[in-house]
């Protein structure tokens, strides 16, 4: 009869939601496709009817509105139009804008963008209010309950739709569904066949049934191949099938073992020239290693989950994860029953370390705890007969930061002198910051140059992204094209291996704003400002903008606007204010530095006695030597504009002691050089600035003391009575 009726003419016929007569449809459409030559056929179906002449239109699920969309943005998306219309059938005047936006945005991506699911939660509108739809909505299919009731029984409920589409699987494809939804992170053939141990399934089928549940639907292609996703709705009912069955447990320990072995062995690799590929088999398998670290804690395992979270530990440092680093070392270690071990020692000095980075208001009593806690630990590394590379080396950096410096050398040159290329390099690296703090450059120099040609050999590109721009440091005093291409270098490495924490990168961006500077290129120093600016905002970081503000008023104050960049002082002033979290002793020494200057160009020498004293206490507390010697330059500053040419020839000195190294860039240090050898002369100049230049670290600290020079100068320049 349809032959006869669509035989001859030009025909469009629909075949809707036709899944569960799958291979009867497709036998039909064939036999119609072969008889009449003008029929097209658009079906839907949850599987493709696999006959000759088929093209598949994948239909996902609606767009969703980004994470950081505005308003008119987020209107855009599919997803967001869609729950709209249907919320303001049920609710008349329901519209989406400031106020809305955050819950609607819950509602739509808690719904992975599911039509059916949206128009469910749109409904229950009727009787709830928005945010006790988004809240609702971990309890999904207890929620979206009711549908329209002339909707097939199939359609009424999120949880009929979705056990429509299992019912209608093989039992091995729903035991394969079932298995995989608890991995979050998406699944791999590896992990498909390690979560369905001891099932029947036999691992020679699991490609085929992966394949068979993308055709189904119920696994979508991620764009890493070889990779598998399934929606988040899915995965709740696969995992409550698994609940319901008894199963859900033995799931989730199956893949907390493949996990674990997998970071196991991966994590040595990010250490070396399959970096790259390691960097990537971690990130993809990020979620899931989590989802296992979790299920370690929650289960007791107190080894295993410390064991997991060190594997996961150099992931977190490449990447500047602190937050991740800390949040998840605590908890692993809060398991009870875990006995003291090389391997939890090391967990617990670097939880401390990372603690430290996302909680810096921490009380001097807190402080003092974990500064005593990191001196046991010292301690039992060092009674240890041998210790792990690797546990060693994270070992030796929170003590170096906690002011441990002496013990982390010892352990440090254990490293350096080991049979271990890597690990030489990383503790060359470790032992040159110490060094950087105490201005021994030449110690630096020497360390940094090594680490560079360990990293090179072992071809580590985050080891050399890392020591790169320490070298820039050292080479901006005097080779500033040096220095850029070093930064170049840098650069271009860790895009490699992938994207590092924001504030590292706004970091990064004030060490190419300070060489621009030097090089006087004013309009890429404005391009680094503008984009440190935007990385600090989205990075939501008061103390990145501190510092990016502060950066920004010296561009102004050489430029000569000084209005502007009061401006911008005055506000990274409030910042450190407002800011009470972070002690930001170096941001404080960097405003305090930077107001001096700008009251000297004012010729305000009381508002700029007031700011060398406050930089000068920040810059105590840093024990950070090259940090004071800003302080000790614009110390030179102040003594020259009280005419004091010779003194202020001293303290330029002093300033190149305390940083290890003369700076012949930076171009205040240029210009007081230049107007001091006019007032004094070559000679007088040179022997004055060598007076300075010679003083031990101790007494250079103390000899740009404000108050010392300010005592000198009244001397000098007595008040009239």
């Amino acid at each position: 009869m349809l032959v006869d009726q669509l035989g001859g003419r030009e025909s469009l016929l629909l075949v809707d939601n036709c899944e569960h007569l799958i291979d009867a449809v497709a036998h039909l459409v064939a036999a119609l496709l072969s008889h009449c030559s003008g029929l097209r056929v658009l079906a839907t179906s949850r599987e493709p009817l696999a006959v000759d002449g088929e093209a598949l239109v994948p239909l996902g699920p609606l767009a969703l509105p980004g994470p950081d969309d505005d308003v008119e943005q987020a209107r855009r998306a599919a997803s967001l139009r869609l729950f709209t219309e249907r919320a303001a059938a049920v609710r008349p005047g329901f519209e989406v804008d400031e106020t809305t936006l955050p819950e609607v945005r819950r509602v739509v991506r808690s719904l992975d963008g599911m039509p059916l699911a949206l128009e469910l939660a749109a409904a229950r509108l009727r009787t709830l209010s928005l945010p006790e739809l988004a809240d609702g909505l971990s309890d999904r299919f207890r929620l979206l309950t009711t549908g329209s009731r002339t909707a097939l029984p199939r359609h009424r409920t999120l949880r009929a739709v979705i056990a429509w589409s299992w019912d209608l699987l093989s039992e091995h494809e729903r035991t394969v569904a079932e298995r995989v939804s608890p991995l979050p992170g998406g699944v791999t053939l590896a992990s498909a066949t390690a979560v369905c141990a001891g099932t029947a399934v036999l691992a020679a089928e699991i490609p085929e049934l992966l394949a068979g549940l993308v055709d189904r639907s119920l696994l979508q292609l991620a764009p890493d191949p070889g990779r598998y996703r399934m929606l988040e709705t899915l995965r709740e009912y696969g995992t409550d099938r698994l609940a319901e069955t008894g199963d859900l447990g033995t799931v989730r320990d199956l893949a907390a073992g493949y996990f674990a072995e997998l970071m196991a062995r991966y994590d040595p690799q990010l250490r070396g020239s399959g970096q790259l590929a390691a960097m990537r088999v971690i990130s993809a398998e990020y979620d899931n290693a989590l989802a296992a670290l979790r299920w370690r804690c929650d289960t007791g395992d107190a080894t295993g989950a410390v064991a997991l979270a060190l594997d996961l530990t150099w992931y977190w440092v490449m990447l500047g994860r602190q937050s991740d680093a800390a949040y998840w070392l605590g908890e692993a270690l809060a398991v009870p029953g875990g006995e003291p071990t090389p391997d939890r020692d090391c967990a617990r000095a670097l939880y401390l370390l990372n603690r430290a980075d996302i909680r810096p208001g921490m009380t001097a009593k807190d402080a003092a705890e974990d500064r005593a806690e990191i001196r046991e630990l010292a301690d039992r590394l060092l009674a240890y007969p041998a210790l792990p590379g690797r546990a060693s080396a994270l070992a030796a950096l929170p003590l170096a930061i906690l002011r441990e410096e002496e013990t982390a050398l010892v352990i440090i040159q254990r490293l350096v002198d080991g049979d271990d290329v890597w690990l030489s390099g990383l503790a060359r690296v470790f032992r040159a910051q110490i060094a950087e703090n105490a201005g021994e450059l030449d110690e630096v120099r020497t360390d940094v140059e090594a680490a560079l040609a360990c990293f090179r050999q072992t071809d580590d590109r985050w080891g050399q992204a890392t020591t790169l721009p320490m070298r820039a440091q050292l080479r901006r005093y005097e080779d500033l094209d040096g220095a850029l291409a070093d930064l170049r270098e840098a650069r271009s490495l860790a895009a490699e291996f992938g994207v590092i924490s924001l504030g590292d990168e706004v970091f990064v961006d004030l060490r190419w704003i300070d060489l621009y500077l030097r090089r006087g290129d004013t309009d890429l120093t404005a391009a680094a400002i503008g984009s440190a600016r935007e990385r600090a905002l989205r990075a939501n970081s008061q103390h990145m903008l501190v510092m990016v503000d502060t950066w920004e008023a010296v561009f102004w104050l050489r430029l000569g606007d000084l209005d502007r960049a009061r401006e911008l002082l005055d506000g990274a002033e409030r910042g450190l204010h407002e800011d009470t979290t972070f002690p930001g002793d170096h941001a404080r020494t960097l405003v305090g530095s930077v107001r001096t200057s700008l009251c000297l160009e004012l010729g305000d020498l009381a508002g700029a006695d007031e700011a060398l004293e406050q930089a000068y206490a920040a810059a105590l507390k840093t024990r950070d030597l090259p940090i004071l010697s800003l302080v000790a330059v614009n110390a030179a500053a102040l003594a020259e504009a009280h005419g004091c040419h010779h003194e202020s020839a001293v303290l330029l000195g002093a300033a190149s002691r305390l940083r290890g190294a003369h700076d012949r860039t930076d171009q205040q240090v240029r210009e007081l050089t230049r107007r001091g050898r006019a007032a004094l002369g070559e000679e007088t100049f040179a022997a004055a600035y060598r007076k300075g230049w010679q003083l031990d670290r101790t007494t250079a600290v103390t000899k740009v003391a404000p108050a010392r020079l300010l005592r000198e100068l009244r001397t000098a320049h007595p008040v009239p009575e």
